[in-house]
């Protein structure tokens, strides 16, 4: 791997981070540049190297505007690259690092800030790490349009997942999973999301699509059973938009800090 320079890893951070946060670290390069170039005393050596340190925090202040434009264009590229998705033809066709771009966006408007690691390339390791809600999130990406996810890539993302102590792992592919894979995340903290459920996140987060929005029925609906992920009762509702509208299920009481569902059918 290429070593890169200060200022690389400088402007490389700045990049990945929110756009206002370059452009509040160009202010602050200024004003300091400003400060200590005013508060030096007028002296030879002075005078001989105040031109020098003005020149390096009004460079320092210019990479940081750069890398904040950089920032802005990445963000309304990749909110384009989510909005334009139709339907599992389109994930597909999408390239690996588009893919990766396309699942960040959409934890990303879930309210999850979202950190690319880029080590992942087109079959590495984790890809994203996602913060909020309480809790830290490790992302795997597996952009194959037709073959099936095994479960050794689910026991390797276990893996990261309990050394690295987050709180849970979430392998998403535009393909399926085995049934061994699927076996195997029963009671660990992982997330299977296959091809149709990345679809209809990216449709729940679209702003055309917005999210199904349960309706709950008479409070005497409560149903006996325990929600999945916190544990709490479940109330039966109806799902108003999408392809199960009408449909009934049983959600998480505490929803919307709980989105935990529970098929109307289940005894």
């Amino acid at each position: 791997m290429a070593r890169t320079s200060l200022i690389e890893d400088m402007f490389d951070t700045l990049r990945k981070l929110p756009w206002w946060v370059g452009v509040v670290m160009a202010a602050v390069f200024w004003i300091v540049g400003l400060f200590v170039t005013t508060g030096m005393t007028k002296d030879a050596i002075q005078n001989a190297i105040r031109p020098l340190i003005k020149f390096a925090f009004n460079g320092l202040a210019i990479l940081a505007l750069v890398a904040a434009v950089v920032s802005a264009i990445q963000s309304l590229s990749r909110r384009k690259l989510l909005d334009r998705q139709s339907g599992m033809e389109s994930l597909r066709s999408l390239s690996w690092r588009e893919f990766e771009q396309l699942v960040g966006e959409a934890y990303r408007r879930q309210g999850y800030d979202v950190e690319e690691t880029g080590g992942g390339g087109a079959d590495g390791g984790v890809d994203l790490v996602l913060r909020g809600h309480g809790e830290t999130v490790l992302v795997q990406c597996k952009q194959w349009r037709e073959r099936q996810v095994g479960v050794v890539k689910v026991r390797e993302l276990f893996g990261v997942v309990t050394a690295e102590g987050a709180s849970r792992g979430i392998l998403v592919t535009s393909g399926n999973f085995t049934k061994d894979a699927q076996s195997f995340k029963v009671s660990k903290p992982l997330v299977l999301v296959d091809g149709p459920g990345l679809a209809q996140l990216v449709r729940d987060v679209q702003p055309a699509h917005p999210p199904l929005a349960p309706v709950q029925i008479p409070p005497s609906a409560v149903a006996s059973h325990a929600c999945p992920l916190c544990g709490s009762h479940m109330a039966l509702r109806i799902a108003k938009r999408g392809a199960n509208a009408g449909s009934s299920f049983y959600g998480c009481t505490k929803y919307p800090a709980c989105k935990g569902i529970r098929p109307a059918g289940l005894g």
